[in-house]
């Protein structure tokens, strides 16, 4: 196993060779929503979420590395975990592994990583252990203030007695000024899962839009809706972890925020 250093769910792509050529179904879907609420403990978290990819964002243009890239390329599916909560592998049959979390979170080598003064490249970086493998492969550029991202890359588990390949393709834009960042950031997870003769087959597309003003503290106004869409749901599916969901936050002031959920 190669010496690995972390970098945020966001780097790790994990794509099939079929992923990512469909398009985002979440980006393009529309929800309606209920009242503004305080938010949640967890929603809370998504909220710093966000504060951290600004910040993340608004470094990039001027410093590029592998944490902030990773960073702001997780935008989508850190929010995603956090307001929306991070049940839906487990509704797709994913079992919870202990490799699986720890492939979501790690792994880029120094000598597969490139960094210039405009991009941070992965350069086919891999990881393994008894049972599992992941390879993650693709480029987050910054030009005139535009931060635009597409990775690749895929993961596969054995361990068990239950065979897993999952595949994401992460992908986005964000336009960054000295007080606004305005853009979106997509992420497609498809997978397979099986057991002896059974096999379940799924794929969930998240989006984050965000339209937000900032200053060098916080968060000062604006807004990030989080969408989860499931583009394919497992066979014979149903119930609320398998609903298209949403979560819109909207700041009214530095570190003050309202929740709307989707209905």
């Amino acid at each position: 196993m190669k010496t690995a250093r972390k970098i945020t769910a966001a780097a790790l792509s994990l794509a099939l060779a079929s992923c990512g050529g469909g398009g985002n179904a979440a980006l393009s879907k529309n929800f309606n929503y209920g009242a503004a609420q305080a938010p949640t403990s967890s929603e809370q978290l998504a909220a710093s979420s966000a504060q951290g990819a600004v910040s993340s964002s608004a470094s990039f243009g001027s410093a590029p590395d592998s944490s902030t890239a990773s960073a702001i390329v997780g935008l989508a599916d850190e929010l995603a975990s956090s307001a929306l909560g991070g049940s839906a592998l487990a509704a797709a049959g994913v079992p919870d592994r202990p490799q699986l979390r720890g492939a979501l979170r790690t792994a880029v080598t120094a000598d597969c990583t490139v960094v210039t003064a405009t991009s941070v490249t992965f350069n086919n970086c891999s990881d393994s252990d008894a049972g599992y493998t992941f390879t993650l492969s693709g480029t987050v550029s910054v030009t005139n203030g535009k931060i635009a991202w597409d990775i690749h890359g895929n993961y596969t588990d054995s361990s068990q007695g239950i065979n897993i390949t999952l595949g994401l393709h992460q992908s986005g834009e964000l336009t960054v000024t000295s007080s606004t960042v305005l853009g979106h950031s997509a992420s497609e997870l498809s997978g397979n899962v099986s057991l002896g003769p059974q096999s379940t087959d799924f794929a969930l597309d998240t989006a984050a839009m965000v339209d937000l003003t900032y200053n060098p503290d916080c968060i000062t106004a604006g807004t990030v809706e989080v969408k989860r869409v499931w583009s394919d749901r497992p066979d014979g599916a149903t119930g609320p972890d398998f609903a298209d969901v949403a979560v819109k936050l909207t700041w009214t002031g530095c570190n003050t925020v309202q929740v709307q959920h989707s209905i």
